[in-house]
């Protein structure tokens, strides 16, 4: 019965997970004269600080061309902190296509899998350029996407101004900042540790193996070592195959697989020790070997 319910936890935990939860329960619309700028995040890399999304803009009809196909004019969005550019263009007369981002973003892999990773004033807004003056245009923001393992979300930590700002210096300095986080999954952490307490359970079945053979209590097979070896050599298997794939040293290492190596290898030494202890040569065979 435990068993069937860690699966079930496990499984359901695993069916919640992943989704991106933003502010709005769905895409706003823009307001008259401005875009919506929609973040699809489609992975974290957790060992370079970075997630990975396509942005992509929904402006309001007032913005694009008299078949509604293209834009009229080009269309600037500020996005920051990401890896490169912190702005992307997109190109009047043409259709609107997503362009890839990384953003970077604050976190300790070494802490797996407890770690998360943080956006704490993530800036975005649009601006459009006439005659050579830059001027921002109303910006909303909305965050999607579905990543396997991970629980990702976006708060608004200061609201916009009542008026948007003439000057695209003072819009950037006013802008509403947005939080952004994210972390393992509940399911990922359930994942970790079922298989944390499987590592565990390997040397306290090879301690109890080794110390009752070395009490006498049990009767001598050889067959045993090569289990022994194996159980040993499979612990490294069963440490890359954590889901996120933590890197050698994180604190697992020390407080978990560290001491499963360690109780596999004092068992095995156990069991030599009653080998030496409690066997001995059959009946009439010579150390020579000879009959």
């Amino acid at each position: 019965m435990v068993l069937v319910f860690v699966y079930a936890a496990v499984v359901t935990l695993y069916a919640l997970s992943g989704s991106v939860r933003s502010f709005d329960a769905k895409e706003p619309e823009p307001e008259k004269g401005g875009v919506t700028v929609v973040l699809t995040v489609e992975g974290i890399d957790a060992a370079r600080q970075r997630a990975d999304m396509t942005a992509y803009i929904d402006p309001s009809d007032t913005l694009f061309t008299g078949d509604g196909l293209a834009l009229a004019e080009d269309i600037h969005v500020i996005i920051s902190p990401i890896e490169g550019s912190q702005t992307l263009s997109f190109k009047a007369d043409s259709a609107i296509g997503t362009k890839p981002i990384r953003m970077l973003a604050d976190g300790e892999i070494g802490t797996w899998p407890f770690d998360h990773y943080d956006v704490d004033d993530l800036v975005v807004l649009a601006y459009v350029t006439t005659d050579g003056v830059s001027r921002p245009i109303p910006t909303t923001v909305w965050m999607k996407g579905d990543v396997p393992g991970w629980s990702a979300s976006v708060a608004q930590k200061t609201k916009a101004p009542p008026e948007l700002p003439a000057s695209l210096s003072e819009a950037i300095s006013t802008a509403p900042l947005l939080e952004f986080s994210a972390s393992r999954s509940a399911s990922t952490v359930a994942f970790a540790f079922v298989l944390l307490a499987l590592l565990v359970v390997m040397p306290c079945l090879v301690l109890f193996v080794a110390i009752t053979a070395f009490r006498g209590r049990r009767k001598l097979e050889a067959s045993f070592m090569g289990w022994m070896g194996a159980m040993l050599f499979a612990t490294i298997p069963l440490r890359t195959f954590l889901p996120g794939s933590p890197p050698i040293g994180s604190w697992i290492d020390f407080t978990v697989v560290l001491w499963v190596v360690t109780g596999l290898i004092a068992g095995l030494a156990i069991y030599v020790a009653a080998w030496a202890r409690w066997a001995h040569p059959e009946p009439g065979a010579s150390s020579s070997g000879a009959p």
